[in-house]
């Protein structure tokens, strides 16, 4: 099976595309809240990151509300993965 090519983003294209400077997006790299290389994913959590500060959240806070959405998503496909293993038990 072939590995799907994932495109890496440079800070400064980052920057433009997100309406940040390089220098917050180094921060966050940092802080933990995205790590390098960037993908596309990482431009959606740089956007949620901004719209969180703009409504006052500090980075601490934003931390914690990304690692809880984080971890509702690891529930969510628990959750999948057991109801698609409970309907094959019924089958």
């Amino acid at each position: 099976m072939g590995r799907r090519e994932i495109e890496v983003i440079t800070i400064s294209i980052a920057a433009r595309r997100c309406g940040l400077a390089p220098t917050t997006i180094r921060r966050y790299i940092r802080w933990g809240l995205v790590e390098a290389p960037l993908t596309e994913e990482d431009l959606v959590t740089l956007r949620r990151i901004r719209r969180l500060r703009e409504l006052g959240i500090n980075l601490a806070g934003i931390e914690v509300i990304l690692r809880m959405r984080q971890r509702i998503e690891e529930l969510q496909e628990e959750v999948a993965r057991l109801r698609a293993a409970l309907e094959r038990g019924w089958e």
